[in-house]
């Protein structure tokens, strides 16, 4: 390298030496070219030696890397986040990236289900331009997408495939399935089967709840120029903007989806990051809103953590916990309302004849049984309770993180587990669900 300057050097010496007036044209005639390509930009790739000496190096530390061993204190997390497209779910692709920027690896990632070849076609069509909405709207994420059968195998491939030597995905986010109850059962037999391939393949797990939700395709549906104007509208976000984009002729236009798809956005005020950590995961319940609270637009907020009280008492006061989320639901109301929300999918077998009650559990094997109801109804119990406590200390916080049930897999059906995170989380704050592998990631553990 300093050879090569060296070289230039004299080379610039030797041309005023020959003759002075023609090497100053000559430079004069670079300067405008330069001054002229810059202003103009020119879509035209004129190729770099730069980008070759970014991959050598990327490459090189890529494989330095592992040779290190893994230590709790360089732990981060690197996500993949089931956005699909980032621009249909920008809101979950903004929390995703708030605690990966700067610290760890974000992968947002799609499935295309359907015929393979129109899948591959219209994957391959699409991969360059998300890639560059990422990169327009300064998102240090990759995009990523797959064709296959179903959801869940494409996850699969996902999980097992996505990465590079240590810069491997260890976290999946996801969004929670808002409209679970108007969902086949396939679509909720694939949800509930990637959050049980995430624990297989030793992930942590993220489950993202917005009152709003996160889907916002309808309203680019209505606004077919939106695309073009959407990163414009989500990074300059102010109360102008909106109204006028109410404004313009699209018949109904949600504007509160809109306000929710850019609220991880805005600078949070004042206010509370309440952690509510009932099981002992790793400690990844705690790293996330930590990270969060180091970030600039959450910077006022401070944590305030629901788990136990004294150093000294912490395992007493872990059991008082546990035995006040075990006390039935205050609120008759509440229980009233997970029974039936679960009605629809109960088999009621105990109120048949045992022919019958074997029939249907062959026809209908996701339906939820009696005897599984009664196996849980503690569990259901705690779930209904521990909402009455979040809505009772957190409802007024910016966000609430909070350990994520797990459900035994082959032991509790889809339909239960999926109300137990309904009853859990619904009528609240922005709401993060987290679950580690169980691997530590914080140094308190070492």
């Amino acid at each position: 390298m300093w050879v090569s300057l060296f070289g230039a050097l004299l080379c610039c010496g030797v041309m005023f030496v020959i003759n002075w007036w023609a090497a100053l044209i000559t430079y004069a005639i670079e300067l405008f070219l330069y001054i002229y390509v810059t202003y103009k930009k020119p879509d035209v790739n004129w190729g770099s030696s730069t980008q070759a000496l970014y991959y050598v190096n990327a490459l090189d530390s890529a494989l330095a890397l592992t040779t290190v061993e893994d230590h709790v204190k360089n732990f981060r997390p690197q996500c993949i986040a089931l956005t699909g497209a980032p621009m249909i779910r920008p809101a979950l692709l903004d929390i995703t990236h708030t605690f990966t920027k700067n610290n760890g690896l974000c992968i947002c990632c799609e499935v295309y289900t359907g015929p393979r070849k129109l899948c591959v076609k219209e994957m391959n069509s699409g991969m360059a331009k998300k890639q560059a909405w990422l990169t327009k709207n300064k998102r240090k994420a990759f995009y990523t997408a797959v064709a296959a059968d179903s959801f869940r195998d494409g996850v699969k491939s996902l999980l097992q495939a996505s990465g590079l030597g240590r810069m491997k995905p260890n976290t999946l986010v996801i969004g929670f399935k808002k409209d679970w109850r108007n969902a086949t059962a396939t679509e909720v037999e694939n949800y509930v089967g990637v959050i049980h391939d995430a624990f297989d393949f030793e992930l942590g797990m993220i489950i993202v709840r917005i009152s709003q939700g996160f889907d916002i395709s309808q309203v680019l549906q209505l606004l077919p120029h939106l695309s073009e104007i959407l990163p414009r509208i989500f990074f300059l976000i102010t109360d102008s903007t909106i109204n006028t984009i109410q404004s313009m002729h699209v018949g109904e236009f949600n504007q509160k989806l809109l306000e929710a798809s850019t609220q991880f956005k805005k600078k949070q005020g004042k206010g509370s990051i309440d952690i509510w950590w009932l099981f002992d995961d790793g400690g990844l319940t705690i790293l996330i809103p930590y990270i969060l609270t180091i970030r600039k637009k959450w910077r006022n907020c401070k944590l305030r953590i629901f788990t136990g009280g004294k150093v000294n008492r912490i395992e007493e006061e872990k059991l008082v916990m546990a035995s006040l989320l075990k006390t039935l639901p205050k609120s008759i109301i509440n229980w009233k309302f997970f029974e039936e929300m679960i009605e629809p999918y109960r088999l009621h077998e105990s109120c048949k004849d045992i022919t019958t009650a074997e029939k249907l559990k062959r026809e209908t094997p996701w339906k939820i049984t009696d005897a599984e109801l009664e196996a849980f109804k503690e569990k259901s119990y705690r779930q209904v309770r521990l909402n009455e406590l979040l809505q009772e200390h957190s409802r007024a916080a910016n966000l609430i993180v909070l350990s994520l049930p797990v459900a035994r897999k082959g032991a509790v059906s889809d339909y239960l587990y999926m109300a137990w995170l309904e009853i859990l989380s619904k009528n609240l704050p922005p709401v993060l669900m987290v679950r580690g592998n169980h691997k530590n990631v914080l140094t308190f553990y070492s």
